[in-house]
């Protein structure tokens, strides 16, 4: 049967456009089908129709059409058509209608024909009242219908039936199980529906037919309980919940649990819940609360509702219920539990005015506590939530006493355990997570997963708990919320802000919780250990408040306290501390095991350097790390680490502030720090911790940092005369600095404090040396593209960690180095030294393996400087390295293989330095090594003395201190010296166009002179090679001079003064060559054998007067002329003659006559007896005075005598007869005799070769006695000062009256001991008449110089009238040098005793620092075992010249005389400098002026006519004008021979003469040359 055009195929899907369509089809009106046909009788009367009445027209035809055994499409077009029917007319029985169409819905029939009649059935039932037995039929109806195809319609006509749930009526007893049935039914059909869906990845915006019947379903149940729950039973009830509920606790849809939670809310309101559905109930809002959140306000209505009915209390226990006993075992699921904690939370929270019942605080926070067994992470997130918005509640803590808080805050501490980060997001580490020694662990089953950012919820709520808490606290100071808070704040110790984690601290200390008299003492300390201290996410200066919290513990019960105990402490504070990173933490872990190593017992003290030391690398390691080890320097660039600078430990952290540098340099700090603190107290501490300071020094592979701190302790290590060590503040090492660039302040600066004599003569032509290293090199990295940062300079501002003022220079009482016992004689207890204990003794031979590693390989640039300019200055403490022999040697052997070989080992040497610097840094180590000269055989001192030879010409800049070093192995190796001397003066020789060296070389030959078993072997070529290095000095200064001038006339007015400044500056260096060159002239000479100085006299001579190209045809420079005289005087003579005593009262007696003459560059002077003959001759000349007795044999002197006799008788005769005058004695004999007989001769003398008479007159007498008081020989006075243990300042200095026994040695071998009373030499100053200067002095003196030491211990002291020893200030303050013997121990200033003419200290200082009562007792027997250190120091702008200029290590043996020609070569510069640079005037040029200014007096021509024969020319040579600027000058004829200048005047160049003279005037000067009365 065809089907009606609105049917639709029911067995299609249907979503919800058809259900609105089914919808309408209740409400539309069908027209009759095509097919259906109204029977109609013929004679127009309607056939047999229904019992009822009303309706249309055709209601017969269509109730017959309708009724069963016609087609059932037409019952189906009739069936539509009566739905209209009913609607639009009243008909009197609808019942029949139905009974009609009833059979239709018979199963078998098609989904249409049910459909239809259901509809049929439901329009009946909307628009008829039936009764209750038809109500009751249609139920049966309604529910006995099986096909599920017609639900939806099925369910529409039970709609109808009970009025949309109003009404139950006859069935109300059957209705509930009808509604579970289908709830259950649809609930599976529903469920199916969704799973094929998902299969299909269908859609979910459209609801399937069973979703569709199923939400249909629930909001009839709901509208049946609403509106007729007092109709049902309450088991009905129940089991309809039950359903209700398992659809909640099985759906996966959200509408599904909506329309529950609607039916069980409709329930609560309308009805009530049964007590034994109720914990399911409550358990399913729960779970509903938490799974969907858009229902949490329904949720919480309905558990409201609960709560304000009579079943309030049933609901609060159950919500306890659900939590306290959850087990994996229970049905209840994690949301039921989390559900129950929101509940909870909110009718915790709730207002009673809303009708809600008061939850007591500490039942919730027990049901919390309990929950936490479920072991959820979302769970305890909820719960911790609860607990920080009920803390946050003022109403709800309010209510809660302090004891309550326990609980909750226990329930936190296990929340926390959730997660591994904090409220900031930053990491926490397990081990701030958990806390054994607190009983927190984590939960085995937690993981590590967290897609719901669970760990970052949980910490937020600690973080606003801990705040909370926190401010409680600090605004109520209640000890029991202390004490609970604080306990709560160490178990959560890892979410702590710093704040709160302060607050723990500073409870910990107020409440001296560590301290013993709190039971857990001990597990408090660990506690904040374990918890503050170890964590490396807190601040440094939180984990250093723990430490020093622990460190006042410790320092409070260190005396009284079991040591176990304090091991336990103290071990228990470094353990991790090799993990370290934090430069702040390690450092304060360091200063604490500084001060327990100096506090604690042996056992303690070991313990804590065994931890330090583990963080020394070891020192063999491969090769690969050892290079990349040397190359790494940690940077203090602000570019941060190179790929160079990366640690090769893990301790060894990049990011270490640069304040405390890498982690070793940290613990190499602390191990210096416990070695000053125990160096004068425990031998065996201080001697194991600088075993370890070693071991960081010598590994390869320890931070560069680290490696320099430990070593500018051990290069401050000194020994002292006993043994014992000491520190010195300053290493005094600047110019080794200087020369590698290292020096820290400007050039400027430092020149302005110790002027350099590079700097002085910076563009001198004749002493240029080295220019200033640490200028230049800063010039040079200006130009550099990169710059260099250095981790050290000299000097260093903060050398040592420790502040050690108050031991700083003491020599420790318990501490010496160590030397090896006599072998044999260990346990001899005879033997004269103490047989001492490695132990307990500092090993300076470990120290110095590392320092022979380094020199021997090499090692980075830092390391190396800084042992290269560090090492000299400790060497030449030679009794620290008694026990050393075979390193020192080792040493040697190194050193001089590398100067020999020219092969320094590689380093990163600085773009600005060469080779050559390190070349001269090793010539200086050397240099020091000389002093250990005993223990070198004598192949290694010759190999000494070979490097220094070589080192004059294998680099440009060694030159100079290898002459230095030769000037000291002159003195302590003569004999390899002596050996490879001839060699040395060549190489000398082939320098000495290099003005750098000038001054040094003619120092160097200077000295050598005056040790002459030096150069016993020498040949006459080899002191030749001497002359001509002073000839050419001489040559070359004098060019230099001229030069200059030249210049300088012809610059204008401005260059002029320029050039003069220049000139100044330069002249003095010049002057002092020029000295210098003339001095090692004549003190060569008179070196020589009498025997073979003739052979050098004419050389000389011609070197002395062509070799100067400055000198004109007929002149010669005046200290030539002197140098000359010195020839004439010595060459056949060494006897030195004295002063004749002569009779005052012989000038009174007539027959005693004086005459004088000059004659050439002498004034020779004849006293006579005219009576004997007998003459007193003196022949004064530039070079000193010669006296001689005449006595002539003359054959009439009997008759003279008689003669003479009887003149006397007959005068006294007369005399006593008469009163007349005595006659007078005649004269047999007159002075001129003399001097004709020894410079006349026959024939014609010229006028050139004639003496000059004197006028004997008191003005000549007085220029005689002018030039008699001219000394002889150049003078000098030094003064000698010295400085006892500990003085520093000049009035104790002075006070001195003796000094130590090696002093007076020293003082005995400068000279010799003079009586100053009555005393004829010259003194200096010193009072030869009162002793007001003492008795007595020392004085030294050879054929040219003379010196006198004003020594201020043989000065004396009158404290009550001279406290402040002005006396003896007046004469060292005016000595333009002076020698300090400093035995204080202290280095000693420069303006220690300050004074104007003070130009030059040399300091005298024992290598072993002695005090005043070892200086007293101490055996000085064997002064060449005895060592000095030996430096010149120098006034502000006075170049340092001097070979002293570095220290120099000298014997006691050789110092006196290595110093005397020191002072005496630094007095002749300090003369020089003290003139201003000008030009310096020997005495013996002193004589030759004023024998200069006599003849020119004397030489005044008388008339014009005679101008030739008396002429200054024709007498002695030309005039010399007293001005200085001509005074140098000296005519030639002067000198030259008597044969050469007869040639001259007699030359057959007749016409050459004629040509001046007529024929008169030549004739005159032949009859004047025989004429010798004219001149005698």
């Amino acid at each position: 049967m065809p089907l009606s055009g609105d049917q639709l195929d029911t067995k299609g899907p249907t979503g919800i456009a058809g259900v609105f369509r089914n919808l309408g089809r209740l409400n539309r009106s069908h027209p009759a089908s095509p097919a259906i046909t109204v029977a109609v009788a013929s004679n127009g009367t309607r056939a047999s129709g229904p019992e009822y009445f009303g309706g249309p027209p055709n209601n017969d035809q269509l109730f017959t059409q309708l009724r069963p055994g016609n087609p059932l499409p037409d019952r189906i077009a009739a069936a539509n058509v009566f739905r209209t029917v009913v609607v639009d007319y009243a008909l009197s029985s609808v019942s029949e209608i139905w009974l009609a169409a009833q059979d239709m819905l018979d199963q078998q029939n098609p989904s249409e024909a049910r459909q239809t009649a259901l509809r049929l059935m439901t329009a009946c039932i909307k628009h008829s009242e039936p009764s209750s037995l038809d109500r009751l039929q249609y139920y049966k109806i309604i529910a006995l219908h099986p096909c599920l195809d017609d639900f939806d319609e099925q369910l529409l006509a039970l709609v109808a039936l009970t009025n949309n749930g109003k009404n139950v009526t006859s069935f109300e007893r059957d209705i509930i199980s009808l509604l579970s049935k289908w709830i259950r039914k649809w609930y599976k059909e529903a469920t199916q529906a969704r799973q094929a869906r998902k299969r299909e990845n269908g859609s979910t915006a459209a609801l399937s037919a069973a979703e569709f019947n199923f939400v249909q379903l629930m909001k009839f149940v709901t509208d049946i309980i609403k509106f007729n729950h007092s109709a049902f039973e309450e088991w009905e009830v129940n089991t309809l919940l039950s359903d209700i509920l398992y659809v909640c606790r099985k759906t996966t849809s959200r509408d599904d649990i909506k329309y529950s939670l609607t039916f069980i809310d409709a329930l609560i309101t309308y009805g009530y819940i049964p007590r034994q559905t109720l914990t399911q109930c409550i358990e399913v809002l729960c779970g509903a609360y938490t799974t969907v959140k858009e229902l949490a306000d329904t949720t919480w209505n309905a558990v409201a509702n609960l709560c304000r009915s009579y079943m309030a209390h049933n609901t609060i226990l159950v919500l306890r219920e659900i939590l306290e006993v959850p087990s994996k075992k229970s049905s209840r699921t994690n949301n039921s539990l989390r559900g129950a904690v929101y509940l909870l939370e909110r009718l915790l929270m709730a207002n009673e005015a809303d009708g809600l019942p008061p939850v007591p605080f500490s039942a919730v926070m027990i049901s919390f506590q309990a929950a936490l067994a479920a072991n959820n992470a979302r769970l305890d997130m909820d719960i911790a939530k609860a607990i920080c918005s009920a803390f946050h509640n003022d109403d709800v803590m309010g209510q809660a006493t302090y004891d309550e808080w326990a609980v909750p805050l226990d329930i936190l501490v296990h929340c926390s355990l959730r997660t591994t980060e904090r409220a900031d997001g930053t990491k926490i580490d397990v081990q701030d997570v958990t806390c054994p020694s607190l009983g927190v662990t984590r939960p085995s089953s937690m993981h590590s997963r967290d897609k719901d950012n669970i760990s970052s919820a949980i910490s937020t709520v600690l973080f606003q708990v801990i705040l909370f808490l926190e401010a409680q606290c600090a605004t109520r100071k209640d000890f029991t919320l202390n004490e609970i808070v604080m306990d709560f704040f160490t178990r959560v110790h890892g979410h702590l802000p710093d704040s709160a984690a302060d607050m723990v601290i500073e409870y910990y200390a107020s409440e001296h919780l560590c301290y013993p008299s709190c039971t857990n003492w001990m597990e408090n300390i660990e506690r904040l250990l374990s918890i503050f201290f170890r964590s490396k996410v807190r601040p440094a200066r939180l984990r250093i408040s723990v430490l020093s919290l622990v460190k006042n513990v410790y320092e409070t019960i260190k005396d009284v306290c079991d040591e176990g105990l304090l091991h336990t402490i103290v071990l228990s504070v470094f353990e991790g501390i090799h993990d370290e990173v934090d430069g702040k933490v390690l450092d304060a872990l360091v200063r604490i095991a500084v001060d327990v190593a100096g506090d604690g017992n042996e056992a303690l003290f070991d313990k804590v350097i065994d931890i330090l030391a583990e963080f020394i690398p070891p020192k063999d390691q491969p090769t690969d790390q050892l290079h990349h080890a040397q190359t790494r320097v940690p940077s203090v660039s602000r570019h941060g680490p190179t790929a160079t600078q990366l640690p090769l430990y893990p301790h060894q952290h990049p990011h270490y502030h640069h304040h405390y540098g890498s982690p070793l340099n940290i613990i190499a700090t602390g191990l210096v720090k416990i070695f000053i603190r125990n160096m004068h107290s425990s031998a065996r501490k201080a001697a194991r911790v600088f075993k370890e300071i070693v071991k960081v020094a010598g590994s390869p592979l320890s931070d560069t940092d680290a490696r320099l701190t430990a070593m500018r302790l051990l290069f401050r290590i000194r020994s002292d005369a006993e043994h014992a060590i000491l520190l010195v503040k300053s290493t005094e090492s600047e110019n080794m600095a200087a020369f590698l660039g290292r020096l820290a302040k400007p050039q400027e600066d430092i020149d302005s404090v110790h002027p350099r004599e590079e700097d002085k003569n910076k563009n001198c032509p004749v002493s240029q040396s080295l220019a200033n290293k640490a200028q230049s090199k800063g010039a040079a990295d200006k130009d550099s593209k990169q710059t260099r940062d250095y981790l050290w300079t000299y000097p260093e501002k903060r050398p040592l960690p420790e502040d050690f003022t108050e031991i700083t220079e003491k020599s420790s009482p318990v501490l010496c180095t160590y030397k090896d016992p006599p072998v044999g004689d260990a346990n001899n207890d005879s033997s004269p030294e103490k047989v001492l204990s490695p132990d307990h003794c500092v090993r300076m031979q470990l120290w110095m393996e590392v320092i022979i590693s380094i020199i021997q390989t090499g090692t980075n640039w830092e390391i190396y400087s800084y042992v290269l300019t560090n090492l000299p200055s400790q060497l030449s403490n030679k009794t620290a390295f008694r026990n050393c022999v075979l390193h020192i040697q080792y040493l040697r052997n190194y050193v001089c293989d590398q100067l020999h070989t020219n092969r320094i080992p590689n380093t990163d040497l600085p773009s600005d330095l060469r080779k050559a610097d390190i070349a001269v840094v090793l010539i200086h180590i050397l240099t020091i090594l000389i002093c250990y000269h005993e223990h070198f055989a004598k192949v290694e001192q010759e190999a000494i003395v070979k490097a220094f030879q070589l080192g004059l010409h294998s680099w440009n800049r060694t030159a100079k201190p290898c002459i230095h070093a030769l000037s000291v192995c002159c003195y302590e190796l003569p004999m390899p010296t002596s050996k490879f001397l001839i060699g040395i003066l060549t190489k000398l020789s082939q320098i000495i166009t290099s003005s750098a060296v000038s001054v040094h070389i003619l120092e160097f030959l200077s000295a050598l002179a005056r040790l002459p078993n030096l150069y016993a072997n020498f040949t006459e070529p080899d002191f030749r090679n001497v002359f001509g290095i002073a000839f050419r000095y001489i040559q070359h200064t004098k060019e230099t001079a001229a030069q200059q001038l030249s210049r300088a006339s012809y610059a204008g007015r401005s260059q002029k003064d320029i050039t003069d400044t220049v000139h100044a500056e330069q002249s003095e260096l010049s002057q002092y060559v020029l000295t210098l060159a003339y001095n090692v002239l004549t003190t060569w000479f008179l070196a020589l054998r009498l025997s073979e100085r003739h052979k050098y006299v004419p050389w000389i001579t011609r070197g002395l007067v062509l070799g100067d190209s400055t000198n004109s045809k007929d002149d010669i420079d005046e200290q030539s002329l002197a140098c000359i005289d010195m020839l004439q005087r010595f060459t056949f003579s060494d006897c030195e003659s004295t002063s004749p005593v002569i009779n005052p009262n012989s000038k009174n007696k007539p027959h005693i006559q004086s005459r004088s003459w000059l004659n050439g560059l002498s004034i020779i002077s004849v006293q006579m007896d005219t009576i004997t003959g007998e003459s007193e001759l003196t022949v004064r000349r530039p070079s000193g005075t010669s006296y001689f007795h005449l006595t002539p044999r003359l054959r009439e002197s009997g008759a003279i005598r008689k003669r003479q006799t009887e003149s006397t008788e007959s005068s006294e005769s007369i005399d006593g007869a008469s009163g007349l005058d005595k006659p007078q004695p005649q004269a047999s004999v007159m002075p001129s005799h003399v001097i004709l007989q020894l410079l006349g001769s026959v024939g014609g003398t010229s006028e050139a070769n004639r003496p000059m008479l004197l006028p004997d007159d008191q003005r000549t007498q007085m220029a005689l006695e002018v030039f008699d008081r001219i000394p002889v020989v150049d003078f000098h006075k030094i003064g000698v000062v010295y400085v006892g243990a500990g003085q520093c300042r000049e009035q104790e200095i002075l006070q001195n009256v003796m000094g130590s026994t090696d002093y007076t040695e020293f003082v005995h071998g400068l000279g010799n001991l003079i009586t100053l009373k009555n005393s004829r030499l010259n003194t200096g100053g010193l009072d030869c008449e009162f002793n007001t200067d003492g008795e007595f002095s020392i004085f030294w003196s050879d054929r040219i110089t003379e010196i006198i030491f004003h020594v201020t211990t043989m000065m004396p002291v009158d404290l009550e009238h001279d406290p402040q020893c002005t006396m003896k200030k007046r004469h060292i303050g005016n000595d333009f040098v002076n020698i300090i013997f400093n035995n204080s121990g202290i280095p000693y200033a420069f303006d220690t005793i300050p004074a104007q003419f003070n130009f030059i200290n040399i300091i005298i200082s024992p290598e072993a620092r002695a005090g005043f009562v070892t200086t007293r007792l101490k055996n000085y027997s064997d002064m060449e075992r005895q060592f000095y250190r030996v430096e010149v120091q120098c006034k502000p702008g006075i170049p340092l010249i001097s070979p002293a200029a570095e220290t120099k290590v000298i014997s006691g043996k050789s110092l006196p005389t290595f110093v005397r020609n020191l002072a005496l070569n630094a007095s002749v510069f300090a003369h020089v400098h003290n003139e201003g640079g000008g030009e310096h005037i020997s005495m013996w040029r002193h004589r030759l002026r004023n024998i200069s200014r006599l003849r020119e007096r004397v030489a005044a021509p008388p008339s014009a006519g005679a101008s030739a024969a008396t002429s200054p020319t024709a007498v002695g040579g030309p005039t010399s004008p007293v001005g200085p600027a001509n005074s140098r000058r000296i005519s030639t004829a002067t000198v030259l021979s008597e044969h050469s200048l007869r040639n001259s005047l007699v030359s057959t160049n007749g016409e050459a003469y004629g040509n001046q003279q007529d024929g008169m005037g030549e004739l005159e000067n032949i009859l004047n040359s025989f004429d010798f009365s004219r001149w005698s």
